[in-house]
C-alpha cells in the first residue's frame, strides 16, 4: 500500500511541476501563439488519455479499496 501512495504522490507532483513550469515558457514566446502548429491535435489525445487514466485510477481505487472494505464482491461467482 505504501508503494502505491508514494507512486501516486510522485505522479501528482510531476503533473503540478509540469503545469507550474510550463506557464512561464509559454508566456516568454509570443511568436508561437501567432503561428498555427501542425501538432495541435496531440493536445486532444494527451488530454483524453489523462482523463482516461484518472478515471481508471478512481475506479480501481473504488474496486480494490472501498468495495473490499465493505465486503462487496464484484464479478465473482459464489460457490
Amino acid at each position: 500500500m505504501e508503494t502505491s501512495v508514494k507512486a501516486g504522490r510522485a505522479a501528482l507532483l510531476s503533473v503540478v511541476m509540469l503545469i507550474l513550469l510550463a506557464g512561464p515558457a509559454r508566456a516568454a514566446t509570443p511568436v508561437v501563439l501567432a503561428a498555427k502548429p501542425w501538432h495541435y491535435w496531440i493536445s486532444i489525445v494527451l488530454a483524453a488519455s489523462f482523463l482516461g487514466l484518472l478515471l481508471m485510477m478512481i475506479v480501481g481505487y473504488v474496486v480494490k479499496v472501498v468495495m473490499l472494505k465493505y465486503g462487496i464482491k464484484v464479478g465473482r461467482k459464489s460457490t
